[in-house]
């Protein structure tokens, strides 16, 4: 198999490569080791041979060289090696940092004070408030972390510097050896055979020491980037509420990704810093014997370029802080469009989002081409300052002397500008990356001092048994934190209220008159007993969620007293992570095969297990993307039970169950298994009120209610209006009389009448739970059925999460085609590659000739010209040397910064039309890792590679054709040293790109793992589980650096070998020079061992640098993979069935033989339905968990395509249409209600086509203010716009947070329904759309819906039948196919249809029903 060159493809499996040396290697296939077979890291019990020489990775890479590496071919990682190793060690050392600093903080303010330390009259907990963590407090622990590699990095480094420089003066004894010999001395020929040794020797050991310092330092960065990363995602778990705000999920992952990685890159220059003053010293000093004071000239104009080089680079730091802000808001628009893809699909708003994906980039390119242009800049003065600083010194010399000196002399004084030059280039990318570093951990340094969750001193928790008490709260009083926002970026200053996520603090306590402000949870007086089981309920947006918040101590109490007895869980909003179904719920905790069976059990999970092929070893994908709302509920709750906590604070867990599952978890879980654990459930679910042992009722002014029904009902007027709503008030029938679920099982209702049990009535243990089986032949339910859900599964079957895309081989040539084409705008590729070529070829031409007409000069070449002849060509020589070289950078900066941007660009808007089965396959971590370092190495990385390889690779050419020109014997040894090359490069090769590749792969899973833990943070602290994730992360980083530490690895091993071959080929331009075999004058000679030496640091370098870029190059095959392969749903517009612009002008629908799967090899979750909707009609749609309701919607929006049969909408095949005349006519109001960041008319009408008044009048009648407010706000005008504080809470004007936070989930879902009406459609669809708020808010929507929709056509998938049994017709499914399709009424006189048994577990009786037709 032929397979050096291959497409990026999903997995790589073992595959045995055919390579251009397989014949000197064994055919026998080297099979993929076990983890228990595996290696260690062999670098520290290695020998000094093979440290030197890194022959200990060469097994790594005899195996690369004869097949595909595989993540288990790579060492593992010994203790002392692993980042818990590193983690300790930087703990103490920065414990100890922050001692000390802390100390000098307080002796500062006690001087201020005019005390002293031991005289302060002030303690030193206030003198520290203001004290801040610094970028040096950070590198200081940093440095003394890895003080051993750092000191062998400087030895090494101080060695190969010192080598360097001395380089010279053996230069200069080997060319007179020479120009003695010419002139005929007697001088011995083993002296210059010596000489030519000695240059040799001295080459091999700068470059073998140069290597083993990079090796040192770039093990550093590594660790270093490891170490900061779970420093990171610590710090991210215990942030307070306005330390969240200032930094969004979006910025932390900036920091983690952008930061990180320039401070890894600055690390490789520390030593090489240190060292440079000695390099320059001793370079110096050559040049003042060579050349005198004509040297000190030269060293002058030197320092004057380093100091406009120097302040060049400050303004590189402005640029780059600049642009890190702007990275933040790419990221952060990028993150907002992955997690809520599909709403913005149901409401094509594709091009607003892309639009500000637009915005967003072109913002931070314009500040990252200026970086690139003004670095490559000061890159092509620096290199080209070699040839400058020499032409003005012997220019100075002959101003002095009236001639040259002697070739020895004047090329040693090149060779040693040479080293001033290798110091030059080292300082503007030591300085440009220094700044990157210092920027990258001063935002560090600022997050890492943000304030933290901090001790309540109102809150109490104990463990005391005889105390039968659980919670007991007196005269206590909470609020949501208020805060000033600072945004460092510019952003108008606000005042903000920070919650959770899934809280409903602010909200209205009448869905007519909204309360614009939350007064928060007033003088709170309530006492729950041990085992108590209490539910609390409310209007929306009342507070019940609150109220659990401040139980959970996650809402700031400001007075009073709370008093926590035993082990407290708060279980709020379901969070499910990319995990099995097994590993969430057990959630870290030890697995007990009785006690999970019983918690499956009693959360009605065992037939949603039974009907998986793998059983609870099915993954179940980001975010849960494979489960139904009621199955995330539910493991949701199984999580939450199995972790056994004393008091359990549930969150409306019921909302999203229907009524068979509902009856069941109260039965067998609420009041079963957690019959003697104190539970507090906040739901709207009335009926549940009833088995309660008290009731909370949130009054909506901050104030509570505790007592019985009767009580309440009694005294509380609020609360007999709410409990009118319920259809469950007064009703008294038992469990028994209700007739038998049929198989169809579960029914999406959430208006049920769950009866009222009590826990001394529920007769049956845990423990029976175990032994039950078919003993209750009245209940024909499988969740009544104890099974073990685990047998006969196949945990195969469980993956849906698919493997990362992998290239092998070699990058495509079309991958570096697409890279240039896309950079190269108007100008295309046929004119800027031969540009660059020509350039290339001018540079090097002037470059390599410049010295060669030196060698013209010294010898008098052309004996009739005189010296300003020779003079004028060497000064055009060397500026146009300048001028081609900053021609060459200048263009290759704006073709790779340009190509980045246009391919960012290009895979956004891919992703924003991939279809959902990628994402549903696909983790969010692994997209953001294309959008972060992957884009990283883009703006950054690839153009620095880039212009190195051709710079180096075309001198490199340069001298060796030189060479060839004055010994033509030399061309001899070409084959043989370009055979040698290709074999080393072949080798090197084919394993570190694998590794490389490896090591991309691995770092996916840390991004993974790091934003799941972002997004999962509410959950991950209630359930104390930062140890178990934090944990996690270390594995994958630890995963992640066995292959990081390979690459650095075989690096220095190509940099090694490179080295001898190069010395080889020193050693024999050297003794062709010292033996004359042609006969060539002393200047020649120096030219060409001058330029000898240069072959040893440009055969090592572009190597490097070629294979560093192709490197690169597979975060640009990554991209392009985005940007021009991703897979795509139908075309967004058709301009040829582009419908008229009032269509649909009726509304009518028709679904004929309908079949629609998921995924390609998935079953089909719709067969074959075909049903009518005429115009105006309203549809209930209702049905089990998994009957296909929701799949109806999925396939009318084209979410996914059908398999079979056709869909109309006024007699036009929507399958005809594009994607955007399609959605664009439709509204939705889907079940989890979805906000993005911006402000309310950002989110209600981003494409600004609606104007103001329009909007308002929306937001008016849905509910949201008053026709009075919005008279007010017209009346006022834009008076206070851009002060949320004095605004109305829903003014178009009002900022939204990421994901809707500042606002409740019952607002949310409100604003969405002003969504629907400004929309305007003649189609509407709700899924479930008032699962999330109490009876008299859903009446009252309702009642909107049926006027401001009155001539709409409608289809709502049923959550509270009650909705629905005044629709025009229902339709009733189960299992992807139409069991029923009629009037409701018709339906509920069908003796044992579905439906009229599902009206009778609801207690819907025939005088509901206002149409009996």
């Amino acid at each position: 198999m032929n397979s050096e060159e291959t497409s990026l493809e999903v997995g790589t499996d073992m595959v045995p490569q055919k390579r251009l040396l397989t014949f000197l290697f064994p055919k026998k296939n080297v099979p993929i080791p076990d983890d228990h077979e595996r290696k260690p890291h062999p670098f520290k019990d290695s020998n000094i041979l093979n440290r030197a020489f890194f022959y200990w990775v060469t097994p790594v890479m005899n195996v690369g060289y004869r097949r595909t590496l595989q993540a288990n071919d790579l060492y593992y990682l010994p203790e002392d090696m692993k980042i818990e190793y590193f983690n300790e060690l930087f703990q103490e050392n920065l414990s100890t940092e922050l001692e000390y600093s802390h100390a000098k903080h307080i002796q500062k303010k006690c001087r201020g004070r005019g005390e002293t330390v031991l005289s302060s009259t002030v303690s030193k907990e206030t003198d520290l408030q203001d004290f801040k963590l610094t970028r040096f407090n950070l590198l200081f622990a940093l440095v003394i972390t890895f003080k051993k590699d750092i000191f062998y990095a400087f030895l090494f480094a101080l060695i190969g510097a010192t080598t360097i420089s001395c380089q010279p003066f053996l230069t200069k004894n080997l060319i007179a050896f020479v120009e003695n010999r010419i002139l005929g001395s007697s001088i011995h020929l083993g002296s210059g055979i010596g000489y030519a040794i000695g240059v040799t020797l001295v080459n091999l050991l700068s470059g073998a020491t140069m290597a083993y310092f990079q090796y040192c330092m770039q093990m550093c960065g590594a660790s270093t980037k490891s170490v900061l990363t779970n420093l990171i995602l610590k710090k991210s778990l215990v942030l307070d509420a306005n330390s969240r705000h200032k930094f969004p999920d979006s910025k932390i992952t900036s920091l983690m990704s952008t930061d990180l990685s320039r401070v890894e890159r600055a690390y490789i220059n520390f030593p090489l810093f240190a060292c440079l003053p000695i390099a320059i010293v001793i370079s110096i000093a050559l040049l003042i014997v060579n050349i005198g004071l004509a040297g000190v000239i030269g060293v002058l104009v030197f320092l004057i370029f380093l100091v406009a080089i120097s302040l060049s680079t400050k303004q590189l730091y402005t640029y780059r802080t600049l642009v890190s802000g702007l990275t933040d808001e790419r990221v952060k628009v990028i993150r907002e469009i992955i997690n809520n893809l599909k709403i913005i699909k149901f409401y094509s708003w594709e091009v607003p989002y892309l639009s500000n994906a637009i915005k967003a980039r072109t913002k931070e390119v314009a500040i990252i081409l200026k970086i690139q242009s003004l670095r490559n800049i000061i890159d092509a003065v620096a290199t080209g300052l070699t040839g400058i600083t020499a032409m003005i010194s012997f220019l100075v010399l002959y101003g002095l002397e009236g001639s040259t000196r002697n070739a020895a002399s004047m090329f040693s004084s090149v060779t040693s500008f040479d080293v001033l030059s290798f110091v030059i280039y080292f300082i503007p990318v030591g300085l440009s990356t220094t700044a990157d570093m210092l920027n990258g951990l001063k935002r560090i340094a600022e997050f890492l001092s943000c304030d933290e969750i901090k001790t309540n001193e109102f809150y109490t928790l104990t463990n005391d048994e005889s105390n039968l008490t659980a919670i007991d709260i007196k005269h206590a009083s909470f609020s949501w934190e208020n805060f000033d926002e600072d945004d460092e970026d510019g952003e108008e200053e606000e005042d903000e209220i920070v919650k959770p996520t899934t809280d409903e603090p602010i909200s209205q306590d009448d869905f007519e008159k909204p309360d614009s402000n939350f007064p928060g949870l007033l003088d709170i007086n309530l006492s729950v007993k041990k085992g108590e089981f209490v539910v609390i309920t409310g209007s929306i947006g009342s507070g019940k969620t609150s109220l659990l918040s401040a139980v959970a101590n996650i809402m700031k109490c400001d007075a009073g007293e709370i008093i926590i007895n035993g082990s407290l869980l708060n279980c709020g909003a379901p969070w499910i992570h990319n995990a099995t179904i097994k590993d969430n719920i057990l959630f870290g905790a030890t697995y007990e095969k009785e006690r999970y069976d019983n918690v499956v059990y009693a959360c009605a999970l065992q037939t949603d297990i039974d009907n998986l092929e793998a059983g609870d070893l099915t993954e179940v994908g980001e975010k849960g993307v494979s489960l139904s709302g009621g199955q995330k509920a539910r493991i949701n709750l199984a999580r939450a039970v199995y972790a056994n906590q004393d008091i359990i604070l549930l969150d409306d867990v019921l909302s999203a169950v229907d009524a068979r599952v509902g009856k069941h978890v109260v039965k067998h879980c609420i009041l079963g298994l957690l019959k003697d654990k104190t539970v507090l459930l906040a739901t709207h679910q009335l009926s549940l009120i009833g088995s309660a042992d008290s009731i909370v009722y949130l009054n909506g002014d901050g104030t509570i209610d505790v007592g019985s029904l009767d009580s309440l009902n009694n005294t509380n007027p609020d609360f007999r209006r709410l409990m009118a709503h319920s259809s469950t008030e007064n009703e008294e029938k038992e469990e028994e009389s209700i007739p038998a679920k049929p198989a169809y099982e579960e029914s999406d209702i959430a208006d049920e009448l769950i009866p009222k049990f009590t826990k001394n009535s529920f007769q049956e243990s845990a423990s029976n739970v175990t032994r039950r089986r078919k003993a209750k032949s009245e209940e024909d339910d499988n969740e009544e059925v104890f099974r073990d859900v685990t047998i006969g599964k196949d945990a195969s079957k469980g993956k849906i999460i698919q493997k990362e895309e992998r290239a092998v081989n070699r990058i495509k040539n079309e991958v570096y085609f697409d890279f240039i084409k896309y950079g190269s705008g108007k100008l295309t590729p046929y004119v800027t590659i031969p540009l660059a070529a020509v350039l290339l070829t001018l540079a090097t031409f002037t470059s390599i000739f410049s010295n060669t007409w030196l060698s013209f000069w010294i010898s008098k070449k052309f004996e009739d010209r005189s010296n300003s002849f020779y003079i004028i060509f060497y000064v055009i020589f060397n500026i146009l040397y300048v001028v081609f070289l900053t021609g060459l950078f200048v263009l290759l900066a704006n073709i790779t910064t340009n190509s980045s941007k246009n391919l960012i660009l290009m895979a956004i808007k891919r992703v924003l039309h991939t279809p959902m089965s990628y994402l549903d396959v696909t983790p969010m971590g692994r997209i953001i890792n294309r959008f972060t370092k992957d884009t990283d190495t883009l703006d950054n990385e690839i153009v620095e590679n880039l212009k190195l390889m051709l710079q180096i690779g075309g001198s490199l050419v340069g001298i060796l054709i030189l060479l060839i020109i004055y010994l033509p014997y030399f061309a001899i040894a070409i084959p043989f040293i370009g055979i040698l090359f290709v074999a080393i490069a072949s080798y090197y090769q084919a394993s570190c790109r694998e590794i490389k590749r490896l090591e991309a792969i691995q770092r996916s899973f840390v991004y993974d793992n790091f934003n799941e833990t972002l997004t999962g943070m509410s959950t991950i602290k209630a359930y104390k589980a930062e140890k178990f994730f934090l944990d996690r992360s270390n594995q994958y980083i630890n995963n992640m650096n066995e292959a990081s530490f390979l690459v650095f690895a075989t690096q220095r091993w190509l940099a090694v070998h490179l080295e001898i071959l190069a010395d080889v080929v020193i050693l024999i331009t050297s003794i062709f020079c010292v033996t004359r075999v042609f006969s060539i004058s002393s200047a020649t000679a120096g030219l060409l061992i001058s330029y000898s030496l240069q072959i040893a640091g440009s055969l090592s370098m572009v190597i490097r640098t070629f294979v560093q870029f192709e490197n690169d190059m597979n975060s640009t095959e990554r991209i392009c993979h985005y940007a021009l392969k991703l897979d795509q749903e139908a075309p967004y517009t058709i301009q040829n069935t582009n419908p008229s612009s009032s269509w649909p002008q009726e509304g009518s629908i028709k679904f004929e033989k309908v079949s629609m799967n998921y995924r390609p090899g998935l079953p089909l979750v719709l067969k074959e339905l075909s049903f009518d909707v005429k115009p105006g009609q309203k549809i209930g749609i209702c049905g089990r968990t998994g009957a296909g309701k929701s799949s109806i919607m999925t396939v009318l929006y084209r979410i996914c395509e059908l398999e079979g049969g056709k869909i109309s909408i006024d007699g036009v095949d929507i399958s005809t249409l594009g994607l955007y005349e399609l959605r664009s006519k439709l509204s939705i109001i889907p079940q989890d209600p979805v906000l993005f960041n911006g402000t309310i008319r950002d989110n209600l009408d981003p494409f600004g086509e609606h104007e103001d008044s329009k909007l308002f009048d929306a937001i008016r009648r849905a509910g949201l203010m008053t026709m009075e407010e919005l008279q007010e706000i017209q009346k006022r005008g834009d008076k206070y716009t851009g002060d949320s504080e004095k605004l109305h809470k829903f003014h178009l004007d009002q900022v939204v947070e990421d994901e809707g936070e500042n606002y409740s989930l019952g607002e949310r879902q409100l604003i969405v329904f002003v969504r629907a009406l400004v929309r305007d459609s003649k189609i509407l669809i709700l899924d479930e759309a008032t699962s999330s708020v109490d009876y008299e808010t859903d009446s009252k929507i309702q009642k909107t819906i049926a006027t401001e929709f009155k001539d709409c056509t409608i289809l709502c998938i049923a959550h509270r039948l009650k909705t629905i049994i005044n629709y025009d017709k229902i339709l009733t499914m189960d299992r992807g196919e139409i069991k029923e399709f009629d009037t409701p009424w018709m339906l509920f006189n069908s003796d044992n249809g579905i439906f009229r048994q599902m009206c009778e577990k609801s207690q819907i009786v025939a005088g509901d029903f206002l149409n009996e037709e």
